[in-house]
């Protein structure tokens, strides 16, 4: 859901501006932060027109939460289910953790902690998450283990 609300939010945020990002930076821009970004996920360091390259974290918190609040805002969602789930988003920046670096994380420590080999681990992790996420907490709360 948080997720969701974010790209909504900011879909309508970006396409009702007085000029819209896709005049502002050029395809091959976009293309490099799409392949950074799925190279490096929350780590990526990305080009943002007016900001030149910052972490994507950075971009997220300074500039894309804001446009996400305006959009949502314009839907007319109700300010505290909004709020709630950007603070989501947000707080996947401020701590840099989401479901891929906990997914990481979990994985290494069962295979340098535990000592477990890699079908072992991977089998542990999906172990750890199925119950999580029926859970209804933010990743950034999650256990690594």
């Amino acid at each position: 859901m948080a997720n969701g609300a974010f790209y909504f939010g900011l879909v309508r945020a970006l396409a009702e501006s007085d000029r819209p990002l896709w005049s502002q930076m050029s395809f091959s821009a976009a293309e490099e932060n799409f392949h950074t970004c799925a190279r490096h996920g929350i780590a990526a360091t990305v080009f943002w027109p007016g900001l030149g390259y910052l972490p994507v974290t950075e971009l997220v918190l300074r500039r894309l939460l804001p446009l996400a609040r305006d959009g949502l805002d314009a839907w007319q969602v109700d300010p505290g289910e909004r709020d709630r789930l950007l603070t989501i988003i947000e707080r996947r920046c401020l701590t840099a953790r989401n479901g891929a670096t906990w997914q990481a994380d979990t994985l290494h420590a069962l295979e340098d902690e535990h000592h477990l080999a890699r079908p072992d681990a991977l089998r542990a992790v999906l172990q750890r998450y199925i119950p999580l996420m029926h859970a209804n907490t933010p990743v950034h709360d999650w256990p690594v283990d």
